[in-house]
């Protein structure tokens, strides 16, 4: 069509069709900074308070200097600068913005920069509340570990040496009773050797001292043990550094594991599984495998707290898991954790 071609062809009504539709502020800025075209205004300004003066003026804070050196790069190099600002509205708001900056070429040379600034205030503003709700719920899981670990030593130190105590001086009777031992007296040491048995169970699900005293693996590896009394065979492979992880890096790993383990010697009917623990570039990437009969994840995800947590504890840190099953294909669940760097630790 004619018409069409004739618009498409023509530069100047191309430009101001873009500026019409574009959603973005479109400023067009000499190298003196000052403002030379906009395709609109807004937050309390017009086109008079805002031609003819410094885009400079307009932002606040850090952001100025970091807009005035991504100008002069555009235009010493002539390509394309992304960034953040802010701006200060007449009536005191300050806006955030995205901003691309690119050049203007007229006969070979660089005559302007366009900036094309999105107000993505409401975003910034959604993203400061989802930090602070992550703040929130690392506080909140902080607590919890801590409060594990406090009624794991409880136990450790209080119950489980009484049980241990009743046991060693029954046995010590029973010695002495020789042959001559009641059947309640036996019965008796068999409860409290499963008494004894379950506190140990409560400690490591708790938290297990060795993961505080000695580290990720030797803690893993005292899952792997409990495991292999449901799955028959439990493979536990890791090449980690020899020294300590992050204690909130040990921490997520651990529970990664424990819950992945945990479902599947409760539901899965596994016969082999399998444990990845390896230092990537990355991070650290942890995968847990069984042969189970599996599940449809999209119908527990509702209703699972436990895959839940493992979603949760990992997003703290920035990492999406995976979690892929199938009813009769087992279940593996993978994610790589990345590791702070020395100055957050």
């Amino acid at each position: 069509m004619p018409q069409i071609d004739a618009a498409i062809n023509d530069p100047a009504t191309l430009w101001q069709a873009v500026q019409r539709a574009a959603g973005d502020y479109i400023v067009v800025v000499d190298r003196e900074f000052v403002i030379r075209h906009v395709n609109r205004t807004g937050g309390g300004l017009s086109e008079a308070t805002v031609i003819g003066h410094k885009v400079l003026e307009f932002t606040t804070g850090d952001s100025t200097e970091r807009l005035r050196l991504a100008i002069d790069s555009v235009f010493r190099d002539g390509g394309t600068q992304s960034l953040k600002t802010m701006v200060r509205t007449p009536d005191g708001e300050v806006r955030d913005y995205a901003v691309r900056i690119g050049p203007v070429l007229h006969a070979g040379t660089i005559a302007a920069v366009i900036v094309c600034s999105e107000d993505i205030t409401a975003l910034s503003q959604t993203e400061r509340d989802l930090e602070r709700e992550r703040g929130v719920l690392r506080r909140l899981i902080d607590i919890q570990e801590r409060e594990r670990q406090l009624v794991s030593y409880e136990i450790h130190d209080g119950l489980a040496q009484y049980i241990a105590g009743a046991i060693m001086h029954f046995e010590a009777q029973q010695h002495a009773l020789a042959d001559r031992v009641p059947r309640e007296f036996v019965e008796g040491m068999r409860l409290l050797r499963a008494a004894a048995d379950e506190s140990r169970r409560l400690i490591a699900g708790l938290r297990p001292p060795a993961l505080d005293e000695l580290g990720i693996v030797e803690a893993i590896e005292s899952l792997v043990v409990d495991a292999r009394i449901e799955i028959p065979r439990v493979e536990f492979v890791h090449t980690l550094p020899g020294e300590r992880l992050p204690d909130a890096i040990e921490t997520v790993i651990f529970r990664i594991v424990q819950e992945s383990l945990t479902n599947a010697r409760r539901h899965s009917r596994a016969k082999t599984a399998e444990v990845r623990v390896e230092q990537v570039p990355n991070g650290i990437h942890v995968l847990v495998r069984d042969d189970g009969r599996g599940f449809n994840p999209a119908a527990v995800q509702d209703r699972s707290f436990g895959l839940e947590g493992i979603r949760q504890r990992c997003r703290l840190f920035g990492a999406t898991p995976s979690i892929a099953s199938a009813p009769r294909r087992g279940t593996t669940v993978e994610v790589t954790l990345p590791l702070p760097s020395p100055d957050s630790v």
